[in-house]
């Protein structure tokens, strides 16, 4: 669908999941944020020329792989292998936007699960090591590591609509309105940018 481009309205949606998008390809924070100014400067200069854009993320997610390819090419360092940049650009800007909400998602889970899960696939702590500190059993442990995967995708799926392609991956993602917690947790993370 062809779309209006009004480079405002486009930045103000997608600022935070483009700079999580280049700050996640470049060892430099303050790197990511130059490159991002870049990324709006590219698409203000083809938005006042009164262009309109296919497809907004997708276009928007191509000019940011681009300028990180110049960025490594310019500086003449090891670049990313560009098709993986290419490859990863739709279902990386859809994951990587939905990841950034998974802390906020194991907070509103019971802390008898949001605690070994948040420690195991966050803090890469052992299985092991995670039933020693809290005191439970191996079994236990794996056990709530487990049941707090499904209610932390039950939850997902409460507040976010999602739409995956043909493999199974994840193409889009956005907040339902009723969900509360994710809406407030989007707009702090929006005051950031």
């Amino acid at each position: 669908m062809v779309q209006d481009c009004n480079i405002f309205e486009i930045w103000e949606e997608y600022k935070s999941s483009l700079y999580r998008f280049i700050l996640n390809r470049l060892p430099y924070e303050q790197d990511a944020k130059d490159l991002l100014q870049e990324v709006l400067l590219k698409s203000y200069q083809y938005c006042s020329k009164g262009k309109t854009v296919l497809y907004l993320k997708a276009w928007l997610y191509k000019i940011a792989s681009n300028t990180i390819i110049d960025y490594y090419k310019k500086a003449g360092k090891h670049q990313p292998l560009i098709d993986d940049l290419v490859e990863e650009e739709n279902s990386e800007s859809a994951i990587g936007e939905a990841s950034v909400y998974i802390k906020a998602l194991l907070q509103l889970l019971p802390q008898e699960y949001a605690i070994p899960l948040a420690m195991y696939d966050l803090g890469d702590m052992s299985q092991k090591d995670i039933a020693e500190k809290l005191n439970l059993s191996l079994v236990n442990t794996k056990s709530r590591i487990q049941r707090g995967r499904v209610k932390l995708k039950e939850r997902f799926l409460e507040c976010c609509a999602v739409a995956f392609d043909e493999n199974g991956e994840m193409i889009s993602f956005d907040i339902k309105p009723q969900c509360k917690e994710l809406q407030a947790e989007k707009m702090r993370l929006e005051k950031l940018f």
